[in-house]
């Protein structure tokens, strides 16, 4: 299984076709000071699996941890399970994960991780950035 996409974003969602909708993508989150309140903010992440994967049953987790890995900011976890594929062609998943009210105690570059049955899938880097008053 891959992780093709995997973004943060200020809105997401997922059109009645299976479209992917993503609004306002970010790599980095700008506060006056700390600890700094993030009111809203979206993870989104696509699976993606062959033949052998269709309708696999596995165990979803997605954690934000810390520069340092010493403080996990966000761990949700989930049962999910690839949709059935046909012709052998790729099958993908959408993850939208909406998350409020995240609490960033100090400036550093954090880690979304996304683990497929506790093996790292795929990582993302989120800097969060100390800012004087007058920018």
């Amino acid at each position: 299984m891959d992780v093709p996409i995997l973004l943060t974003a200020d809105y997401a969602n997922v059109a009645n076709d299976g479209k992917l909708n993503v609004m306002g993508i970010f790599t980095n989150i700008k506060a006056f000071s700390f600890p700094a309140l993030h009111p809203q903010m979206y993870l989104i992440a696509q699976l993606s699996g062959g033949r052998a994967e269709y309708n696999r049953k596995f165990k979803l987790e997605i954690k934000l941890l810390n520069e340092d890995a010493t403080l996990e900011v966000v761990n949700r976890i989930a049962e999910a399970q690839l949709p059935q594929g046909e012709n052998g062609q790729l099958v993908n998943l959408n993850i939208i994960l909406s998350l409020s009210n995240i609490v960033f105690p100090t400036p550093g570059t954090y880690e979304f991780s996304i683990l497929v049955d506790n093996d790292v899938k795929g990582t993302l880097p989120l800097e969060i950035i100390l800012i004087a008053q007058d920018q």
